[in-house]
């Protein structure tokens, strides 16, 4: 029978190297894995916690305001710091008086151009603009502007004009 005598740190010190490798081993591959895994984890936290674009908070607001899928466009101009809102009228009916019509456009136009200003995220931004449409046809241009109280209506229907 043949006997191998253990060589290197065994023979030396009667102590068996081969699982004190595997266990250093197993613990640098867990903790590579584990620090991998940390910072994707923080990416995707980051990106999850990074506030949504103007244009998203713009249709969002006036589809709160307005009504839901109501927004047809928003584009918005960083540089010059305005916001342009396209959107489907639901207030307009053409069997109702001009007058009424007028006020009703003018209130929809006040109240959905006045909460992308009055958003905090939104500060930057001095101009919101929004077209009111109907069935495709522009009915009115609502201006709002930061600083202002009044929002500027003009009315391009004809149904509309005094």
């Amino acid at each position: 029978m043949i006997k191998t005598r253990p060589k290197g740190l065994a023979r030396k010190t009667g102590i068996n190297t081969r699982p004190i490798v595997i266990f250093a081993v197993v613990v640098v591959v867990a903790t590579v894995g584990m620090y991998l895994w940390d910072v994707q984890y923080r990416k995707v936290e980051e990106a999850r916690r990074r506030p949504p674009d103007p244009e998203v908070i713009a249709r969002n607001l006036v589809e709160n305001v307005v009504g839901a899928g109501t927004v047809k466009d928003v584009k918005v101009d960083r540089a010059k710091k305005t916001i342009a809102v396209t959107f489907e009228s639901t207030q307009f009916k053409p069997e109702r008086p001009k007058k009424d019509l007028r006020e009703l456009l003018e209130a929809e136009a006040t109240l959905a151009t006045l909460a992308v200003l009055s958003l905090p995220q939104m500060h930057e931004y001095q101009q919101v603009t929004a077209t009111l449409v109907h069935q495709g046809k522009t009915l009115a241009v609502a201006e709002a502007v930061r600083g202002k109280e009044k929002v500027a209506m003009t009315f391009v229907d004809e149904r509309l004009k005094d």
